[in-house]
Parts: C-alpha cells; sequence; structure tokens
C-alpha cells in the first residue's frame, strides 16, 4: 500500500509541474488558444509583415540608435527572433530593412536565405538610387530573388520628384514589387500623387502613416491626409508599431489609447487594404513580442474571424505575393 501510494503522489506532482510548465509558456506565447479561435481549436495564422533584422557592426551602422540605447543597441539575428516567431504562432516574414544602406538590401537576403518558409519576403531600402542611373541595374539584380518584394523609401535625396524617379516606379511595378513608405520626408500628400500618377504599382504605409499619439484627439491635418491617400485604391496601410506610436515611452498597453488610429485607418482603408506588423525589435523597448501582438488581437477580436484572417495573413499573401498561410490546431 505504501507503495502504491507513493507512486500514486509522484504521478500527481508531475502532473502538476506539467500543468505549470504549460501554463508558463502559454503565457510568454500570447496566449494563443485564448483568442481568435474557431470554435474546433484552429488559431489564426500570422503573416509578420515588418521585423527587422541588423548588424550593429555592419559599415554604414544604424544611426538611429543611440549607441547608450540599452535595449536597441545591440545586433538581432534569425537566432534571436525565431524562437520568438514560433512561440508566437508566427508562420511568415516579411523582413523590412531597418536602415538605408545599399548594401544591406543583400545582406537582408542572404541572413534570411537558410528559412525562406519562415522568411517569405525582403523589404529592402533603395531611398539612396532611385531616380539615378544605379537603380536599375541594382534593382534588377535584387529581383533575381523572388523573395526580395520591393524596397522602403524612409529618406528623400531629390527636392522634386523627377521623371527619372517616375521612371524606376514604373520599373517597379513592372517588375511585381512594391514601395513601402515611411511618411515624413515623402509626405502623405506627396504618396497620394505617386498612387495617382503610377496606379499599378503597390504602396503602402508603415506605421499607420507614422502618426504620433499622445492621449490627445487626433491630428486633423494627418487624419484628413491619410482619408485622401486612401482613395487611391493601390495604397494599403500597416497596423503595425504600436507601441512607437506613443510620444511617451514606454507605451502603453491599454488598446483604448490606440483605438481611435486603429479606427481611423479601418475607416479609411478597409479591411481589405491592412495588414499587421510588429515592428520587432523595437518594440522592446515597451514590451515583448507576446505584448504588442496580444495588443492587436484585442482590437481584433471586436472585428471578428473573418477580418483577422485578412489582417494577420490574407491581405499580406495578396499585397506582397507571397505563399499564404493554412490555419493549423
Amino acid at each position: 500500500m505504501n507503495k502504491e501510494f507513493t507512486f500514486s503522489a509522484v504521478l500527481l506532482a508531475a502532473a502538476c509541474l506539467g500543468c505549470f510548465v504549460l501554463l508558463a509558456w502559454s503565457a510568454d506565447a500570447a496566449e494563443p488558444r485564448g483568442e481568435l479561435l474557431r470554435q474546433d481549436g484552429i488559431a489564426v495564422p500570422i503573416i509578420d509583415c515588418h521585423v527587422h533584422l541588423w548588424d550593429i557592426s555592419r559599415p554604414e551602422g544604424l544611426g538611429w540608435i543611440k549607441k547608450d540605447d540599452k535595449v536597441l543597441y545591440r545586433s538581432f539575428f534569425p537566432k534571436d527572433h525565431e524562437p520568438i516567431a514560433v512561440a508566437n504562432l508566427v508562420g511568415g516574414i516579411v523582413v523590412v530593412q531597418a536602415g538605408q544602406s545599399v548594401p544591406d538590401n543583400q545582406w537582408n537576403l542572404d541572413i534570411t536565405a537558410h528559412d525562406k518558409t519562415l522568411y517569405r519576403g525582403v523589404i529592402g531600402n533603395l531611398s539612396k538610387v532611385i531616380g539615378t542611373a544605379e537603380f536599375a541595374p541594382l534593382f534588377a539584380k535584387l529581383c533575381d530573388d523572388t523573395r526580395y518584394v520591393g524596397y522602403r523609401l524612409s529618406g528623400r535625396y531629390q527636392e522634386t520628384l523627377t521623371d527619372a524617379f517616375y521612371r524606376d516606379l514604373e520599373l517597379t511595378a513592372e517588375k511585381g514589387r512594391v514601395v513601402e513608405f515611411l511618411p515624413g520626408e515623402y509626405s502623405l500628400e506627396a504618396i497620394g500623387e505617386i498612387a495617382r500618377r503610377v496606379p499599378n504599382l503597390r504602396i503602402i504605409l508603415d506605421h499607420f502613416g507614422n502618426v504620433k499619439l499622445d492621449g490627445s484627439p487626433l491630428d486633423p491635418d494627418w487624419v484628413k491626409g491619410m482619408r485622401a491617400v486612401a482613395q487611391s485604391k493601390n495604397v494599403f496601410c500597416k497596423v503595425s508599431a504600436l507601441y512607437g506610436r506613443a510620444k511617451e515611452q514606454p507605451a502603453p498597453q491599454d488598446i483604448g489609447f490606440y483605438t481611435p488610429a486603429m479606427d481611423l485607418v479601418f475607416d479609411s482603408f478597409g479591411e481589405d487594404r491592412l495588414v499587421y506588423g510588429s515592428d520587432w525589435p523595437v518594440t522592446e523597448a515597451t514590451g515583448d513580442y507576446a505584448s504588442v501582438l496580444k495588443l492587436t488581437r484585442a482590437y481584433l477580436d471586436r472585428k471578428g474571424r473573418d477580418v483577422a484572417e485578412k489582417v494577420f495573413h490574407k491581405n499580406a499573401a495578396a499585397f506582397y505575393r507571397i505563399a499564404d498561410l493554412e490555419p493549423k490546431k
């Protein structure tokens, strides 16, 4: 009897320990089974369209990261990112180049080439060469890799948008690639003009059009600009970098703080022209990956399963022309 009792006690202790480990893992992995599930237990798959990888020792560096930044002034490689993606049920990634270095376009392709199923697309940065003689041959070479789905324009090196600039945008459209804008040096008004002039070019605005939030009513000029650029049906918008929208850091982790901006982009672009992006690892300045995903889900829960499917993966697959994900139990 004593042996049987001891054996039963051991089994009970092991079961309790297993439950504790499972609960701990679930908390760290954004609690996927509690949100956005069908009754059959199938989770909404995720394509994260805004992940950065960088080597802080690369020749041109990253000037926007301060050397005294204890969170971000270090290198972030796939080995740092992949366990986080797996834990949070992220099945596809579009990597976005973190700076404007021309050689880093190829670097981002090379460093992700070991897992083309996870790293389905790469957005480079051709801010420094668009509109110049360097653009066409460089762009053609990069496009030899089908995962080079387009490039970002985050810096502006020409006062006026020249015929050569538009020539390169037309070439981009012909190649079936996309252009991402981080509004700032390219205003929302300028992006709207580009969208109208090159209607076959797929364009996406990063980070809610780069708005900054402080808890006050939305800036009327930003609202007007977003509604205007959204009139062009070839323009999409990223539901990305939620934490980065807050003027004060660390950012709030209450979805109510971000709801006015979320409402505005849904109303302006509609559910078919929005895609999800985390902005990892920049998010680490406020919270881990699971927290920003949970915040995004908190809003999308209100919209229902079909909308969540679009924002989390279907729209991304259509916009970037990459393979979609199948729901998994």
